[in-house]
């Protein structure tokens, strides 16, 4: 009986020793206009891609080449910055595109995790942008 005692509390230690690093990984929101990467990439560095960002086409985002390169996100506020979405991301980002009736300026919410910069993702929606934007 004692050695099956022993299990269980070597079970119970090893499952809360890895529990702990995810805990410590709090999820994240992010909202900005979603862009597929190559298209990023050609305005990543402008001052105020702003204007190509809020017109970006779901078409473009949908062209074979351009979604083969994945997604990235444009943040606004509170200070403007690019993220890219991890592979999850990139998948969640492809079905919102094809499900969705809007043709231009996909502004969303993602869920997740910051990982340097790319978002390590657990979610995304299409949400209606804020008056200040």
């Amino acid at each position: 009986m004692n050695w099956l005692a022993t299990a269980v509390c070597a079970f119970l230690l090893m499952s809360i020793a890895t529990t702990i690093p995810a805990l410590a990984e709090a999820q994240t929101k992010w909202q900005g206009y979603l862009v597929d990467r190559g298209c990023a990439d050609s305005v990543r560095e402008d001052s105020d891609p702003s204007t190509f960002v809020q017109n970006h086409t779901k078409d473009c985002a949908l062209m074979p080449n351009c979604r083969a390169k994945g997604y990235s996100i444009y943040v606004i506020s509170p200070e403007r910055k690019w993220f890219d979405l991890d592979k999850k991301g990139n998948e969640l980002a492809l079905t919102l595109l094809k499900a969705s009736k809007r043709r231009v300026g996909f502004f969303v919410e993602v869920t997740g995790i910051q990982k340097k910069q790319i978002l390590k993702t657990q979610n995304i929606k299409v949400i209606d942008k804020p008056e200040a934007q």
